[in-house]
């Protein structure tokens, strides 16, 4: 379903190039992005083979020119790689785009971390390599412009997952985090009646039930 001229070309970096960053790279490169990638582990080998620039150090990735910085980093990682990134080295305003599963946290540190200049869009594609093995049609891609001054860039960018067919679904943070809370509460609490019953034991109380 993917076309190159769905979406304007962007030059795309990503921070942190393990199996997600990968996963979004293939498709990016496929609709003839531009990709550049830095990461802690040594990943130029691959990168190379993928036609990707690979970075080691970040100061020369955040020289490069780039619409925009895709995080794909862990939740518990997230703040020490945007604090240890030495963002003066942007050369332009810049488009960054975090890509965890909770969206308040990401949104609250990139409002507090980045440079003014720079636009923030919080996503979460609700996929990945083993979901979406066959293609990203019909899953869900989740996104919220907390501060978007270029809309081009960022619809370009929003593009890139409308293009392969995602259900697109635009929300607030606080909405999405909510719905996720609901969510697993509600898979939680089936799960512990399933249980229950093949045990054929009563429930019992534990401490998630009492917040």
């Amino acid at each position: 379903m993917s076309t190159s001229s769905s979406s304007q070309s962007l030059k795309i970096g990503i921070v942190g190039f393990g199996n997600f960053g990968q996963f979004l790279a293939k498709t990016m490169i496929k609709q003839g992005h531009t990709l550049t990638a830095t990461s802690r582990s040594d990943y130029s080998e691959l990168c190379l083979q993928m036609g990707i620039h690979f970075f080691r150090d970040v100061s020369a990735f955040l020289t490069a020119d780039i619409d925009v910085i895709v995080l794909c980093t862990s939740i518990l990682s997230l703040s020490e790689v945007v604090g240890s990134m030495p963002l003066t080295s942007l050369k332009r305003p810049t488009l960054f785009v975090d890509v965890l599963s909770v969206k308040e946290h990401p949104r609250e540190l990139l409002l507090r971390e980045l440079p003014e200049d720079s636009d923030i869009l919080c996503t979460h594609p609700m996929f990945g390599p083993q979901t979406a093995k066959n293609g990203w049609t019909d899953h869900t891609f989740m996104y919220d412009k907390v501060r978007i001054r270029d809309e081009v860039i960022c619809s370009n960018f929003i593009q890139i997952f409308a293009t392969e067919g995602c259900k697109m679904v635009q929300m607030s943070c606080e909405e999405h985090d909510r719905a996720a809370a609901k969510s697993q509460f509600i898979t939680h609490t089936i799960g512990r009646y399933a249980a229950s019953y093949i045990s054929n034991k009563p429930l019992r109380s534990t401490n998630i039930n009492a917040h």
